[in-house]
């Protein structure tokens, strides 16, 4: 125990569906050589044995503590845990992975030798033939003052790469605890994906002197079946709420500008190259999310299928705001009660591009050339790829 009464660190273990694996994890972390530590396990209502392996690691160790409450998710288990928490740190370990002995031991030096907001290291991915060590792509070292802009430059989009420049994890970080319950307050529990990255990030931007290491003592075990492989059928509606929480929450730094950019890259990422499969319709169609920046106002031209398409996939992800939809038949009856108006109409209009939702190459063409001749800019007008 520290002067104040509580415990040093606060390690907390969401835990859901997980017996088989969640001996090991236990027992890596009940082996730690830094000893002034609690564990919190939380069963978020697993159905299997976990609940009761908790129960039993709660018995044979002091500093073991498990709780028990309705599946919720993750968030809601890690919520859980930050309020039992007695520690002045945080660090979170997931339940169907293991760390190293001295995974406490090394957050603890470096939060005390530099003073840190918050330090960072890489971790292992551990397949089933092999062990590979992930670093975060930012270089190790103190990033504090000056430093820091850069670092946020590139921390969640490194270079122009779909690449994060800081892993999005909690696992192989330690964190303040004032500061965490801080930036984690708000978070809405029903963003299950990437719902890391809704508190990392803004608490980083909160920290005014970071640490990162090129250590890997955190094991991920991946698994095909683990929750963070698993996809859900609202995966778009979680985008969006990732979205617009991350979008309000950088709001209130003074680094939104820098951060604007790299949330757009983020976002592309999460619905084009993560799973863009799930987003399109009949196999083919595909909203140009490369060329349009998050959040821009755009105008749509094309009414037909891919213009439906393309809306749609809009209003699934909330990516950007439709201004307008236009067509040339827009005095067609069906085109009017949609709101489509006339391509005459565009110039009297605030918007930042005019995205072309037509499948035929030449038609693409004539139009671009039409609202080119209209005094539309060339560079504001978008069409997708093999459209």
């Amino acid at each position: 125990m520290n002067s104040f009464g509580q415990v040093s660190v606060s390690v907390i273990v969401p835990v859901f569906n997980v017996d088989k694996l969640l001996n090991k994890c236990l027992d890596s972390i009940a082996a730690q050589t830094y000893d002034d530590f609690e564990v919190l396990l939380i069963d978020d209502g697993s159905e299997d044995l976990s609940g009761t392996i908790c129960n039993e690691y709660a018995s044979r160790h002091g500093n073991m503590h498990a709780y028990h409450q309705e599946n919720g998710g993750v968030v809601s288990a890690r919520n859980y845990g930050t309020r039992l928490a007695k520690g002045r740190y945080f660090t979170f370990v997931d339940a169907d992975d293991w760390v190293e002995p001295d995974f406490l031991q090394r957050f603890i030096d470096n939060m005390e030798k530099y003073d840190a907001d918050i330090v960072i290291t890489g971790y292992c991915k551990d397949t089933k033939d092999k062990e590979k060590r992930e670093k975060n792509h930012i270089e190790a070292g103190v990033y504090e003052g000056e430093s820091l802009i850069p670092f946020y430059r590139s921390m969640l989009q490194y270079n122009t790469s779909y690449e994060f420049g800081v892993q999005p994890f909690l696992v192989n970080k330690i964190f303040k605890r004032e500061l965490f319950i801080e930036c984690s307050a708000g978070l809405d529990p029903q963003i299950y994906e990437a719902e890391d990255a809704a508190i990392v990030f803004p608490y980083l931007l909160h920290s005014k002197r970071i640490v990162v290491t090129e250590d890997c003592p955190y094991h991920y075990v991946y698994r095909k079946s683990s929750a963070t492989n698993e996809r859900k059928f609202n995966y778009f509606e979680n985008i969006s709420r990732l979205f617009l929480y991350l979008n309000r929450k950088f709001q209130e730094t003074e680094y939104y500008d820098i951060m604007l950019p790299q949330m757009g890259s983020y976002m592309r990422m999460l619905i084009y190259i993560e799973n863009p499969d799930a987003f399109l319709e009949e196999g083919k169609y595909m909203f140009p999310f490369r060329k349009v920046p998050v959040d821009s106002r755009i105008i749509l031209y094309g009414a037909g299928h891919v213009g439906r398409v393309y809306r749609h996939q809009i209003e699934l992800s909330k990516y950007c705001r439709l201004t307008a939809w236009a067509d040339a038949a827009y005095s067609r009856e069906e085109l009017r009660q949609s709101g489509i108006v006339s391509p005459d109409s565009l110039m009297e209009l605030d918007y930042d591009l005019i995205v072309i939702a037509i499948e035929n190459k030449e038609t693409v063409s004539t139009v671009k050339k039409m609202l080119i001749e209209k005094g539309i800019p060339e560079e504001r007008i978008v069409a997708a790829d093999g459209v």
